[in-house]
């Protein structure tokens, strides 16, 4: 696969495309240089794709070229065998997400089991792998859009509630080795609760490893920076910065659960790589004009708030999250909205504003309904 990776916090961040690279941001407005360019420019060999300029979730949709603010792309050349090109965008997909804090520390009492019990304690969470399968990818356009629009996972929902015990820790202070423990025991909590809806959807659920990084690391995806949590589609794995708690707003830091939140949301992007969804986005998104690749592109990265809170809501009671702490999470998604980063309220980003975001999350927590978190048949208001 390619290089993809949706990044969670500095402003502008966005390697620029080249070879198996391309970035998502998890908090921020994407940049991108013009560079060499995988086909982006011309998009995958597929049938023809509509040739209108506007993306309409309920009628075809329409590309010319891709989002990039606020620099300009270059325009471009022949057509790539979709593998290629489709994959080599996946690459740096991913994931992102600087502002990934810190759990709370300290031992809570253990909460006491639900009546009728914790869910899917039968399944087998898979062990964390460097080999994963290839990811689906789609033949055609048209496919691409039913991917987006009516994938199978919307037809699941979520077993609720689900324990997960993943010994919490103070992320601050933490040692290097504390830390990719903990973050490769959580991993386990998000297959527990994802895994058998992957499943019953009829896809392959992976499990990916987690690496901490303490100063600027070149991945499959490219080059990732400090302050950053991502997930990279080419290698299918999970990277963490040591100094991440220092984005964080200060009056969320000792939030239980808020740094988990984000690698929910990271996660997210891995469940929408396993269905074919994110590949999808990625066509249109490379063959869009503009504006319409940053609305795909918000679409995907709500969408992954949607899961996380899904995530939340669904472990909360094993891990102690009440009402309250759901709602002190949201709002850590209110803050990296595109509008709160960029300090401009009609800013056009690409992860959604802080309202828009927020909302997202709160959808996702109230219903375990994958199908909740389909923001490819969402009103361009829904996404803004």
């Amino acid at each position: 696969m390619v290089g993809l990776v949706s990044q969670w916090g500095q402003q502008g961040y966005r390697p620029a495309p080249q070879g198996y690279q391309n970035a998502y941001q998890w908090g921020l407005p994407r940049s991108q240089a013009p560079q060499e360019s995988w086909g982006r420019r011309t998009g995958p060999s597929w049938s023809a794709a509509p040739t209108t300029s506007t993306w309409n979730p309920n009628v075809g949709a329409s590309p010319t070229r891709r989002w990039a603010p606020p620099q300009s792309r270059p325009e471009g050349g022949g057509k790539t065998p979709i593998i290629f090109a489709i994959l080599v965008a996946l690459g740096f997909i991913v994931a992102a997400t600087v502002v990934m804090l810190l759990i709370q520390g300290g031992g809570q009492a253990k909460p006491s089991v639900p009546t009728g019990g914790y869910q899917n304690e039968d399944y087998q969470v898979p062990e964390a792998t460097k080999n994963p399968p290839e990811l689906p990818i789609p033949d055609t356009y048209e496919e691409a859009k039913q991917w987006m629009q009516s994938n199978a996972i919307y037809q699941v929902s979520l077993h609720q509630p689900v324990e997960c015990t993943a010994t919490p820790i103070d992320l601050e202070n933490a040692s290097t080795e504390a830390l990719e423990k903990h973050f490769n025991e959580f991993t386990g909590c998000l297959m527990k609760v994802f895994g058998p809806a992957l499943e019953e959807a009829g896809y392959t659920p992976v499990r990916p490893t987690v690496t901490i990084y303490s100063s600027e690391i070149t991945t499959k995806c490219g080059e990732v920076p400090m302050q950053n949590a991502v997930y990279c589609g080419a290698d299918q794995q999970v990277y963490y910065a040591v100094d991440l708690p220092d984005v964080i707003p200060s009056n969320l830091k000792n939030t239980n659960y808020i740094v988990e939140s984000v690698i929910a949301h990271e996660f997210g992007h891995a469940i929408q790589a396993r269905t074919g969804i994110l590949v999808s986005e990625l066509a249109w998104e490379q063959e869009s004009s503009e504006s319409t690749a940053l609305s795909l592109s918000r679409r995907l990265e709500t969408q992954a708030d949607c899961f996380a809170g899904e995530f939340i809501s669904t472990v909360a009671q094993s891990v102690s999250i009440d009402n309250q702490g759901i709602a002190d999470i949201s709002n850590l998604f209110y803050a990296i909205g595109d509008d709160q980063l960029s300090g401009d309220p009609n800013y056009e980003g690409n992860h959604g504003h802080g309202d828009s975001r927020q909302s997202w999350f709160w959808k996702g927590s109230s219903s375990p309904n994958m199908g909740t978190c389909n923001t490819f048949i969402a009103s361009d208001s829904e996404v803004k």
